[in-house]
């Protein structure tokens, strides 16, 4: 059984044992600030590193990452030369059978295996191009087979993890929580679904495109339970206040 608290990496006393990675949309400073405090190694995805550049103008020696990734087709060569100067690692990785944040994720485990990282967050997850945005997702089922650990695309109030088979308590008590939370069943019919928690539970029900689909959910406990027998979406939705990033700053 798995447990996770997927909102606790935005609580002013979250703990420092995060990962983090930025890929190439729009940023929110705060929610960076924070996420910039909490994690033990940083790493930014090619285009990534001018959003990170722009984001914080004037602040930008504030914010180093540990490492830069890509096959640069996007980051600016100013860009690149001022954090080479803040002797941020920057690695080429050209191979095109995987997308950026792929690529940088596999780095990103292998860089913090030795550290007591457990959770990966990754910003500028969402929105944008459609294809883009579902390439993200495809990466949650590389990810499965990368690292044990959850990984988190945050973005824009956004928060989505991929389920593994087997089953999995969600711990949805911070107060962050907003009112409305999904699975859906992205890659693949998932053919028995069990819930508790929410306000309209599946009770060993199937859910696919072009059936049942669990959208606009919402919750009736603080904990949730989640039980699959193939890979499943697990979306919420959150709010978060700036007083956060500005305690832990």
């Amino acid at each position: 059984m798995r447990v996770l608290r997927p909102l606790a990496c935005l609580l002013p006393n979250a703990a420092k044992t995060a990962a983090l990675v930025i890929l190439n949309r729009p940023l929110e400073g705060e929610i960076l600030k924070q996420f910039f405090n909490i994690s033990l190694f940083k790493a930014v995805t090619d285009g990534g590193i001018n959003r990170l550049f722009t984001c914080f103008d004037g602040q930008q020696d504030k914010y180093i990452p540990d490492l830069i990734t890509g096959d640069f087709d996007s980051a600016t060569r100013p860009v690149l030369d001022f954090y080479q100067q803040q002797s941020v690692s920057i690695m080429n990785t050209p191979d095109q059978d995987e997308t950026d944040f792929t690529k940088c994720l596999r780095i990103t485990v292998d860089k913090t295996k030795h550290l007591p990282v457990d959770q990966y967050l990754i910003v500028g997850s969402m929105g944008g191009r459609l294809d883009h945005h579902y390439a993200n997702v495809a990466t949650l089922f590389k990810a499965i087979t990368i690292t044990p650990r959850p990984v988190y695309l945050i973005s824009s109030g956004n928060l989505a993890c991929l389920l593994p088979p087997g089953k999995t308590v969600i711990q949805a008590d911070t107060g962050l929580e907003d009112d409305w939370c999904g699975l859906i069943p992205m890659g693949c019919r998932c053919d028995h679904v069990t819930t508790t928690g929410l306000k309209w539970n599946l009770s060993d029900q199937p859910l696919a495109f072009g059936e049942l689909v669990s959208t606009s959910n919402t919750y009736s406990a603080q904990q949730v339970t989640v039980e699959t027998d193939q890979p499943l979406l697990w979306t919420m939705g959150y709010r978060f206040s700036e007083q956060a990033s500005e305690e832990t700053g």
